[in-house]
């Protein structure tokens, strides 16, 4: 329920921000330290806010499958911006990947196949 109300009251923020002076997701996300990818358990970069490295095998009980937005800090070599977002532990199964600097305000809006999105399904980090 409280995702439900943050989308919605997200939604209309993007809406009049994007009106007033087009703010993308990333401009509105908070700032993610160099080499570090940033997890949020709930829509718009809000919820509990867990702080892993670009080379994470595992995210932990406390963060495993509960990123519903996400935000990727600046790279410490910029020959090497790309960071993966794998579903499972040790780099296994489905994979997104994001450019550092890039973010997403709502994970529902990602899709790993046509039925399933990367809401609440992250794992393990590779960049």
């Amino acid at each position: 329920m409280m995702k439900k109300i943050l989308r919605t009251a997200g939604v209309l923020a993007v809406a009049s921000a994007s009106v007033l002076g087009g703010v993308t997701a990333a401009q509105a996300a908070p700032a993610c330290s160099t080499a570090r990818v940033c997890l949020y358990d709930d829509y718009w970069f809000t919820g509990t806010t867990r702080s892993f490295g670009w080379v994470t095998y595992n995210v932990g009980v406390d963060a495993n499958d509960k990123a519903s937005s996400l935000n990727v800090g600046p790279p410490t070599d910029p020959n090497s911006p790309y960071v993966y977002f794998y579903v499972d532990q040790n780099f296994r199964g489905d994979s997104v990947v994001f450019r550092a600097g890039n973010a997403s305000n709502d994970l529902r809006g990602l899709y790993m196949t046509p039925t399933r999105n990367w809401d609440d399904e992250i794992t393990s980090v590779w960049g």
